[in-house]
Formats: structure tokens, sequence, C-alpha cells
């Protein structure tokens, strides 16, 4: 609580004219947004099973972490849409270092099909990533060296530390 009395110390004893507590003034004015195309809820719903899946393979000693992990999600049309908006940040969402939407018509016989109500139509194939580990962000990446300036970082922190930064909208 002690940073909050400093705040309002510095606050009065600044120069010009602002509002009369540092917590009454605006710094940053957030954009704004149209509302999400997203079903969250859905999607939410697919994570829970996706990290029972990656639960089970942990406790196989398969992987260490999530982020160990890529996931290929074998869907119908109906969650082909509500996940497919998502694009490449599904993965951000699973927390995983890949994540694929495929139709549910290519599932493999070793996907695990979610017995969750409400995930019909949903099959779930997590396997353990062969490539590197970011040294920054930890996703195992295939890009990992593609910077010979950053040898050991995958192409999205090499962009978020000396480029534009890398554009996200969901997740």
């Amino acid at each position: 609580p002690i940073l909050s009395f400093t705040s309002e110390e510095i606050w009065a004893e600044l120069a010009g004219e602002r509002p009369e507590s540092v917590f009454l003034s605006t710094w940053y004015d957030l954009p704004e947004i149209e509302q999400s195309k997203i079903d969250w809820d859905a999607v939410l719903k697919v994570r829970d099973a996706v990290s029972k899946e990656l639960e089970r393979l942990r406790g196989e000693g398969r992987i260490g972490s999530a982020l160990g992990a890529e996931v290929d999600l074998y869907v119908d049309t109906q969650w082909q849409k509500k996940l497919g908006t998502i694009g490449d940040e599904l993965r951000f969402v699973l927390i995983t270092s890949e994540a694929q939407v495929h139709s549910y018509d290519q599932r493999p016989d070793d996907a695990t099909v979610a017995a969750e109500p409400g995930l019909e139509k949903v099959a779930i194939l997590a396997t353990a990533s062969e490539h590197a580990k970011c040294v920054r962000c930890w996703h195992r990446r295939a890009d990992i060296g593609s910077d010979t300036g950053h040898p050991e970082l995958c192409a999205r922190c090499v962009t978020n530390l000396s480029g534009d930064g890398e554009p996200r909208q969901f997740a």
C-alpha cells in the first residue's frame, strides 16, 4: 500500500495542471473495439479438453509442459468456424507451441475423441514437439535460429525484440 501514498505525494508536487489525484487521471485511451466474433465459451471448452489430453501426455512423461506439445484438432465444420477465426493465435489460447485445425473426417486412429458434452465431433491429437525451444518465449518452433543475429530465438521473438512486434488480435 505504500506505493499508492508515495504516488499521491509525488503527484501533489509535480508542476503543471492535472487532475486532483493520480488515480483520477487518464494515461491512455483504449481504442474502441468491435464485439468479438469468437465464441469464447466454446473455445474454452476445447481448451479444457486439450488440457486433459496434455496432462495425460505429461503423466506418461512424453512432455514436460504444455509448450512442449503440438496439437492437431479434428473438428466438424461448425467447430472449424469457431476455432478457425482465431487462426495461428489458437496456440496461445491452448498454451501449446503449435495448434492446427483439420476436418473431422481426416482424424487419425490415434486421435482422442473429446468426451465432454458439447464437444461432439472434436478429436485431439497431441504430440511432443520435435523442435528446439526458444530461450525467450519457451515455444518450440521450427524457425528457431532463422535470424543469424539471434540463433537461439524464434522468428516471433526476433520480431518482438528488434522489429515492429507481432500483430495479435485475440490472444
